[in-house]
């Protein structure tokens, strides 16, 4: 099992994942080359070690309705995307950051958002969600883009 070994750089990671067996079957059930949809959501149950706690194919009510104000959480959520005339997907990292967490708190888990990143990849942007009312596809869309001036939902 590699479990908290980052494969990429053969070193063992801060962060540990105590289930990513089951974080990669939803991953490869959901972000497919086939999907056009899905999402997934990783949730601290220490302080170090996270845990994938959901997945599905619905929209982003479905993920936000999971988004705690007490909890950094992170996810990935595949977006449509048309452009020019043509449809595709972007894959989003989502880094929620609760109206309830503490700043040290806050600072502990920024040290360890590389790790996060790393258990979710590919992805094709990254966005910050500190108010998670804010979470809609179209905020999510314009955040994602590569030109936005800012990647935070607030």
């Amino acid at each position: 099992k590699r479990q908290g070994i980052n494969a990429e750089y053969g070193r063992t990671m801060p962060l540990k994942l105590d289930n990513e067996g089951e974080l990669r079957e939803a991953q490869a059930a959901l972000f497919n080359v086939n999907s056009t949809s899905g999402w997934l959501l990783l949730n601290y149950v220490g302080p170090s070690t996270i845990h994938f706690f959901a997945g599905g194919e619905g929209d982003i009510s479905e993920l936000r309705q999971h988004l705690e104000d007490d909890q950094i959480q992170y996810g990935l959520f595949r977006l449509k995307v048309h452009q020019n005339g043509t449809t595709g997907i972007r894959d989003v990292f989502i880094v929620s950051i609760g109206r309830q967490v503490g700043i040290i708190e806050k600072g502990k888990k920024t040290a360890l958002l590389g790790d996060a990143e790393s258990y979710l990849q590919p992805f094709h942007a990254s966005v910050t969600v500190l108010n998670r009312d804010g979470l809609t596809e179209e905020s999510l869309l314009d955040r994602s883009h590569p030109l936005s001036g800012s990647h935070v939902i607030d």
